[in-house]
């Protein structure tokens, strides 16, 4: 195996051709996510204290929209390309290959842990086809499943209206509109059903009725489309919000951290206020990060975008793996026994230096030989066509 110096050099290769302030999104929103599920390693006394610097926005928000913003894009190139029709089975298969793999073998692993333990739940094989968070809470088991559920399902059904809505209208244009405009409003509608019916209405159940169901959620990544839609319909306003922008989603951010420590009504912000509040301080920042390219990178910007490329990784190993079955029994059963009050630094540091390390190797064993696959289908065969406009 490759020394550590090497493999992150091979990890990341050359990233010219990347757009750093993307990449620089990104690696804010891995760090917002794995920070604030850090805090299960310090002692309560310190909690809140540890997660006040990410407050104000939600990582995985975050995540959302940037996936959204580029599947926008694929899927627009893809539909706006008259020379060939557009591929469903091509496109879902890039997707499967770029985001199953990890997938699978992180919690495949994680499923042969919790059965030797004897505590394997009952409906696991909900997380082979991404069912467990359709329209209820997602079981406690591997926590990190749902948000792939939101993406994937998106993945799935977002491609399949637009074809069905450009057969309809005979416009790709309006087929795209229309879809985002769907995929904004029927996860309110579901919202609006679950509180109508008293469903999650305390502080501790909103985040498992509302944030984390995948028909609840739809929207976040449909903001995505919109400013990639934004982008490519409107590129002077588009333009035009770069600056400015960075200014709205600054006064965004502040009331996004201040409402709910100062704010009257924190559940109704939570479920109808907040989703929509941080995914648009992300699509406001787009346009001025979607434009932000280097040329020569800096060893600091190097480190981002490595930060970037081995996020997903870093998502799906911190939580379940490395906090619930690594290191809190070890913090348990050896730190706090042999170091004593202090032994959950030990932990909190391990948790650090192993996420790193097992996400570079999981990117660079897992990740990167199924991405290359995906050169196969270059060329597929055409299982769907969409009108031209």
């Amino acid at each position: 195996m490759p020394n550590l110096a090497a493999l992150a050099s091979r990890a990341l290769g050359s990233p010219h051709h990347r757009i750093f302030g993307l990449d620089l999104l990104r690696a804010v929103a891995i760090f917002i996510t794995v920070y604030g599920h850090a805090v299960m390693l310090v002692p309560p006394a310190y909690r809140s204290w540890h997660n006040l610097p990410v407050s104000a926005i939600d990582g995985v928000n975050i995540f959302f929209v940037l996936s959204g913003y580029l599947i926008g894009g694929i899927l627009l190139k893809a539909l706006l390309d008259a020379r060939k029709p557009f591929s469903l089975g091509h496109f879902w298969m890039r997707r499967w290959l770029r985001t199953l793999p990890a997938y699978l073998v992180v919690l495949g692993g994680a499923v042969a842990v919790v059965a030797c333990q004897g505590k394997l739940p009952a409906e696991v094989w909900r997380y082979f086809c991404f069912s467990q968070n359709l329209v209820a809470p997602h079981p406690a088991f591997f926590p990190e499943g749902w948000s792939l559920a939101v993406e994937e399902w998106f993945y799935l059904l977002f491609p399949v209206v637009v074809l069905v809505l450009a057969g309809l209208t005979r416009s790709r244009r309006a087929a795209m509109a229309g879809t985002v405009a769907l995929f904004l409003v029927l996860p309110l509608v579901f919202k609006y059903c679950q509180y109508q019916q008293g469903k999650g209405l305390d502080a501790a159940l909103w985040d498992g009725y509302y944030r984390r169901v995948v028909a609840a959620r739809l929207d976040a990544i449909a903001l995505g489309v919109l400013a990639c839609y934004l982008q490519h319909y409107y590129a002077g306003l588009w333009h035009r919000l770069r600056r400015p922008g960075l200014g709205l989603a600054a006064a965004l951010l502040v009331v996004t951290f201040l409402y709910p420590k100062l704010g009257s009504d924190v559940l109704f912000y939570n479920v109808w206020l907040r989703p929509l509040l941080e995914g648009l301080t992300v699509l406001l920042v787009l346009p001025f990060f979607s434009q932000l390219r280097r040329q020569h990178y800096t060893p600091a910007m190097r480190g981002l975008t490595l930060l970037s490329l081995i996020s997903y990784s870093m998502y799906l190993l911190n939580k379940s793996v490395l906090i619930t079955l690594v290191l809190e029994p070890l913090e348990k059963s050896v730190f706090t026994p042999y170091l004593g009050a202090g032994g959950w630094l030990v932990a909190y540091a391990l948790y650090w230096v192993l996420l790193l390390l097992g996400a570079l190797l999981l990117y660079t064993y897992v990740e990167v030989p199924f991405m290359k696959l995906r050169e196969v289908f270059e060329k597929p065969k055409a299982v769907a066509s969409v009108v031209a406009s």
